[in-house]
């Protein structure tokens, strides 16, 4: 059921509206916060996080937007969950460390995609501790998701949509985080009450 009040759905629009902004922002706004390998190396540290929200053409935000609206919808109304604001900041900085680590063929990377996978496993594996069984759903879509990329490469066609090459390490990456984060909060999130348990009542004879 979806909240009554808008406050659990602020920090996504909020979100959405700052990749909008720097969508529009000058574009060298744009490339001084885009993922750079070559710019990381000299100390430009900020990318690792800012770099997520910038995105190569309209066609590309517009599919990442649809793509956290729909996160939205299905996680925002849940509470007692760590905050999309430290989700975003953790899952950045640890898609960023892994495109580092293990991907030094990308050069220069943009977009949230990465960290969306994230948060969609995060959500999807605090589902289970809270008793929702449609995690498993969601968890097995990404999975299969991610073996199609991994197995049959990027998607050439979509690569001609969005103007840059679809970085399915980021994907990866991105999914791994979110699940060893959601890891580390699992037991940190409380079961809901059962509402529906009743009190025990006397027999009678």
């Amino acid at each position: 059921m979806l909240s009554v009040s808008i406050k659990p759905y602020l920090p996504y629009l909020c979100l959405a509206g700052l990749a909008g902004l720097l969508y529009l922002s000058p574009a060298f706004i744009q490339t001084t916060l885009e993922y750079d390998r070559t710019a990381l190396a000299q100390g430009q540290i900020w990318r690792v996080i800012s770099g997520h929200l910038i995105h190569s053409n309209f066609y590309h935000l517009l599919m990442n937007l649809i793509g956290l609206i729909l996160i939205m919808l299905i996680y925002a109304p849940l509470s007692q969950r760590l905050a999309l604001g430290w989700q975003w900041v953790l899952l950045s900085l640890s898609t960023s460390a892994s495109l580092w680590l293990f991907s030094d063929d990308i050069s220069v990377y943009v977009g949230m995609s990465g960290v969306l996978h994230g948060i969609l496993c995060f959500g999807a594996i605090l589902d289970l501790r809270q008793g929702f069984r449609t995690g498993y759903l969601i968890l097995a879509g990404v999975a299969v998701k991610l073996i199609v990329e991994q197995v049959n490469g990027p998607d050439s066609a979509l690569a001609a949509q969005i103007a840059a090459n679809v970085a399915i390490d980021a994907h990866l990456y991105g999914a791994l985080g979110g699940m060893i984060l959601a890891m580390v909060c699992f037991y940190q999130t409380p079961r809901p009450l059962n509402v529906h348990r009743q009190t025990d009542k006397p027999h009678n004879s």
